[in-house]
């Protein structure tokens, strides 16, 4: 070879090594032409190093210069590449991969029809090579299984013409047979295997390498994807690999050392693959669920399940995977088949196989990944049965459902058997990450005994009953049996229906409850005893988690709530029990409200109890409690509501003041103090929005259902007490010392820079109070809206003398969620038909203020954009939720109250309109989708078929001043301006103007699209007229989608 400045021997020396700076030269080189002899000189070589980059060099060339090759050299470099194939078949094995995937590269690119009958001929010709040059027809083997393993491979990773592909297919298919002959004789050359007909004598003698035997496995492996025929060669090769996975497993339980591991893995992956076939199991279901029935109730599976266990083996999972997959595939024939007498038999074998694996021994996520594996078949069995129950009729279910009862209720048994949590030795030494894996396994138990249950129904539920009953007194004795039987119970709750009447009597009788499962949750251990602790926590967050569990059935059991609710209660005491017991009295107050009457008021006491105890109950926890005692006191008179919340409100009222004071006196840094007073308002946040009325009785109330109305009124009436009426004022107070604390950090404009998060939380709690409903907590109106404009005054913007706006320096991350509060106000304030409304008897008044605070908002924000010097549409980039608010602000008005945008001032919607301009040039789904929603809303309410407000004047004023400069957005955003993902959004808004103002917007669009290379250089005259006559003559909004999709291409 010659390049100039090149020495082939000193790069050969280096490559050799290799060295850093050969290997860094080697893909510059492999470009030149004379790159083709470099790779042959290379292969030419003694030193492995040097053979592997000859074969890569060539691999390469073939790949990316294959053009330079005329078709004489290229007919020559077929018979090196063989040869090349055939002589390093003894190696290196990187060697031959990489002349072999040289060689599957060439076939590619060859055109099919100079090398006919690929691959089969090529296969035939490494042989022929072997045999006429004299070489050892091993090393021709060796070759040929390393081709049909590379094939696939290089095959996937190389795009083809279609005609190049069809015949290509065509002659992988013919090839088939031989590929399989081949690769199977290979894997059959195990010791104690039944030999292969006419099997060639070089794979004879690579099945005695277990090396060999994996890769042929391997191949195996590859070739499925090809597709093949079920009656004549699919069949065949899955009993092939179902006898072999049988003759590996022999060894490994006679421990002759003939197995390998990696033989093991490759064989279970080409079964599992076979086996997880959908197409295959569609159309020979028969065939091939009776063939792997066949090898898999001979017991074998289980035998080598127990030696894996026993060994504590890393192999279970290869050994069960063609189980699970075949149950899995196969549920149906399962189904079908388990009262067939010539299955049923089989079919029993086969599912104590899948419960021998759910019951697998050892921990889940300590000392065993299996049992998990079978869990989901449980569930697929489970809906099979069903739907073949559907399906079936008269007594012909019969033998299958008993069949099934009785698989399931050992899969009972054994579910239980694995949630038992291990010995405390285990548990306490384990790390977090195994902790973490057996209590996912337990989630995935749960569903599995939700499945069960649905099998067994009162049978399961009798049987864990018996035996709970059976334990007497919970204690620490053997109590990770009880704990497992009563998560058992916990999770099939859910389904248990409220009107179960035989079994859960018996559990929750009152000699049970107070004889056998509450008083564990007195119990109290030596707390040096880190085991007696963790046993008895379990234990009680056992009993605590199956009260909630069946919180429903409790509905009709009033008489034992009063025992439940304060033993389960007790959990509040103990950190760890706290999430546990939350979560369950949250379902049993969710489910008996009504019913907890006379235990409001210890619930109230025990909310009460939870605020004093401060941080030994989490925020989180503690704002749960608080909703769902707040829940239980709606369900109630609204008479009672005033008295039976005073002890609870005037004990959150005290401790607000209280944590406002010491904000007030803090020394050092402040921030402990605002999160205690942040979780205090979110306390309130959760009483107001527990105490909201269902949505459903405001709508009744407002379309006129009397009934409702007198609810409502009557609940207005009572919410005027004087405790409600004093708490009220107390929160806006103390919300109003927050807002005016002077130790505040100011910016150089004296703007308040209140913490973020407080200043949502005293939001959320005026939000909650306001709806359309009456409310315990509501402000009066004009309350509501003094406290927003205070806080917009305090920290977005205070407006001077002359009229001018100062903002704050962090208005921009504020004022959103201030908008998203005159939002709810501007929703949900009651119109005049709402007679339980304090606002009714003044509803323009109402609209008159509601329009001020709405001019206001727009008017600071518009003005806070338009203050960044790089201009409006770069303002609106940089801050998209500034946008989205005030945008979402103004379309949740149109859309409920459009009469109140007659009461804003013109200057500011004219402004709004503006910002709405510029919205629609930028290109953030943040500012686009809220801006073509509120333009969409305005388009639609300003067309002739919209029904007529005192808005209506303005809004076809604003329509006819700023829709050509809509339409022109709209357009140049569709034309490439802005990312296709946001053309749904445009399109609607083009749809809303076409059917609102078609003659307007035809002819606006006639001008616009007239203007050269708008709005896209690449659309033409023509393109542009169809574009605008399909879009304007269609009623279809589908229609309008294609169409704008098709003119943005």
């Amino acid at each position: 070879m010659a390049i100039e400045g090149f020495d082939l021997d000193s790069f050969a020396q280096a490559l050799s090594v290799p060295t850093q700076e050969a290997l860094a030269a080697l893909p510059q080189i492999q470009k030149q032409p004379e790159a083709w002899q470099l790779a042959f000189d290379l292969l030419a070589s003694n030193n492995g190093n040097c053979r592997f980059f000859g074969a890569h060099t060539l691999h390469a060339k073939i790949s990316r210069d294959w053009n330079t090759l005329d078709e004489e050299r290229r007919r020559a470099l077929q018979h090196e590449l063989i040869r090349l194939a055939v002589e390093n078949g003894s190696g290196p094995l990187n060697v031959l991969n990489k002349v072999n995937q040289a060689l599957a590269s060439y076939a590619l690119l060859m055109p099919t029809d100079e090398w006919d009958g690929f691959p089969a001929a090529a296969i035939n010709a490494m042989q022929e090579h072997a045999r006429s040059t004299g070489a050892d027809s091993a090393q021709a083997g060796f070759a040929i299984v390393d081709f049909l393993e590379v094939f696939p491979e290089e095959l996937n990773r190389t795009a083809l013409a279609a005609a190049q592909q069809g015949r290509l297919v065509q002659d992988v298919r013919a090839a088939l047979p031989l590929v399989l002959q081949i690769l199977t004789s290979v894997v059959r050359g195990l010791p104690g295997s039944v030999p292969a007909d006419n099997a060639p004598e070089f794979a004879q003698r690579l099945g005695q390498s277990a090396q060999w035997r994996t890769r042929a496995w391997k191949g195996i492996l590859q070739w499925l994807q090809f597709g093949i025929p079920g009656d004549s060669l699919f069949v065949p090769l899955l009993e092939v690999c179902l006898q072999q996975l049988r003759v590996l497993a022999a060894h490994r339980l006679r421990n002759d050392g003939l197995d390998d591991d990696d033989e093991i893995q490759a064989a279970s992956a080409a079964a599992d693959d076979m086996v997880s076939n959908m197409k295959v199991a569609a159309k020979y279901a028969r065939s091939v669920g009776a063939l792997v029935l066949e090898q898999l109730s001979q017991g074998w599976v289980v035998q080598i399940l127990d030696h894996s266990a026993r060994d504590d083996s890393q192999d279970a999972m290869a050994w069960s995977a063609v189980a699970i997959s075949f149950g899995e595939t196969y549920t149906d024939f399962i189904v079908s088949h388990m009262a067939d007498p010539g299955l049923s038999e089989s079919i029993g074998a086969y599912l104590q196989l899948m419960v021998a694996l759910t019951r697998y021994p050892g921990h889940h996520g300590f000392d065993e990944d299996v049992s998990d594996q079978p869990l989901n078949f449980w569930y697929l069995l489970q809906e099979a049965l069903l739907e073949y129950s559907y399906d079936s009729e008269g007594d012909a279910t019969i033998p299958t459902m008993e069949a099934a009862r009785r698989t399931y209720a050992e899969v009972l048994r054994a579910l239980v058997a694995k949630s038992a949590f291990p010995t405390a030795d285990t548990w306490l030494s384990a790390d977090r990450d195994t902790r973490e894996r057996f209590a996912s396994y337990r989630r995935e138990s749960g569903d599995a005994l939700l499945n069960a249950y649905y099998v067994l129904r009162g049978d399961m539920l009798g049987a864990l009953v018996d035996e709970v009953l059976s334990l007497g007194a919970l204690s620490l004795d053997d109590w990770q049996r009880a704990e497992a039987l009563l998560f058992a119970l916990r999770s099939i709750g859910e389904a248990v229906p409220v009107t179960e009447t035989e079994h859960l009597p018996r559990l929750f009788s009152a000699k049970a409850l107070s004889g056998q499962l509450l008083p564990v949750l007195q119990a109290r251990t030596d707390g040096s005893d880190r085991a007696a602790q963790w046993g008895l926590t379990s234990l009680q967050a056992a009993v605590i988690s199956l009260t909630g569990a069946y919180g429903e059935w409790w509905r009709e059991r009033a008489e034992l709530l009063a025992v439940v609710v304060p033993s389960v209660a007790t959990g509040l005491h103990e950190p760890a029990l706290v999430p546990t017991a939350v979560a369950a009295l949250r379902r049993i107050c969710e489910n008996c409200r009504e019913q907890l009457g006379s235990a409001a008021s210890s619930l109230v006491q025990l909310a009460c109890d939870v605020l004093r105890a401060g941080a030994a109950v989490p925020a989180r926890e503690q704002q749960r409690i608080f909703e769902s005692v707040a829940e239980v006191v709606l369900a109630q008179p609204p008479d009672t509501h005033a008295t039976m919340l005073e002890p609870l409100t005037s004990v959150l009222l005290s401790a607000l003041h209280t944590d406002v004071t010491q904000l007030e006196t803090v020394h050092g840094s402040p921030e402990p103090q605002i999160a205690v007073l942040t979780d205090r308002l979110r306390l309130a946040e959760a009483l107001a929005r527990g105490l909201q009325f269902a949505d459903d009785i405001e709508e009744h109330a407002l379309a006129g259902d009397a009934d409702a109305v007198a609810a409502l009124v009557f609940a207005a009436q009572c919410y005027q007490s004087a405790s409600l009426q004093a708490f009220r004022n107390g929160l806006l107070g103390v919300q109003s010392r927050i807002l005016a604390l002077p130790e505040w950090p100011r910016d150089t404009a004296g703007m308040v820079q209140l913490d973020d998060v407080l200043l949502e939380s005293m939001l959320a709690v005026v939000n909650s109070a306001v709806r359309r409903g009456p409310h315990a907590f509501a402000l009066a109106f004009s309350d509501a809206v003094t406290f927003v404009g205070s806080m917009w005054t305090a920290v977005v913007a205070r407006v001077g003398a002359d009229g001018t706006p100062t903002f704050g320096a962090r208005w921009a991350d504020q004022c959103p969620a201030l908008l998203q509060s005159i939002a709810q106000l501007a929703t949900v304030a009651a119109p005049a038909t709402a007679a339980w409304s304090a606002a009714a008897s003044n509803s323009d008044e109402t609209d008159r203020v509601l329009g001020a605070v709405i001019t206001r908002a727009i008017g600071d924000v518009c003005a806070g954009l338009a203050c960044d010097a790089s201009g409006l549409a770069v303002a609106i980039e940089q801050q998209p939720v500034v946008s989205e608010y005030v945008f979402d602000l103004s379309t949740r008005v149109l859309q409920t109250r459009p009469a109140l945008l007659a009461c804003v001032d013109h200057t500011a919607t004219a402004r709004l309109c503006e910002l709405s301009v510029h919205a629609l040039t930028v290109p953030s789904r943040l500012a686009l989708k809220p801006t073509a929603y509120f333009l969409t809303a305005l388009i639609r309410l300003s067309g002739g078929s919209a029904r007529s407000t005192p808005a209506t004047p303005l809004l076809q004023a604003l329509w006819a001043e700023y829709g050509a400069a809509w339409l022109r957005a709209a357009l140049a955003g569709i034309g490439g301006a802005l990312p296709r993902s946001l053309l749904p959004n445009l399109t609607e808004l083009l749809f809303a103007m076409a059917r609102n103002h078609l003659h307007t917007v035809k002819s606006w669009m006639t001008e616009l699209l007239a203007q050269p290379a708008f709005p896209s250089p690449h659309a033409d005259a023509a393109a542009k007229r169809n574009f605008q006559q399909q879009l304007l003559g269609t009623r279809s909004f589908v229609r309008a989608k294609a169409v704008v999709g098709e003119f943005s291409i």
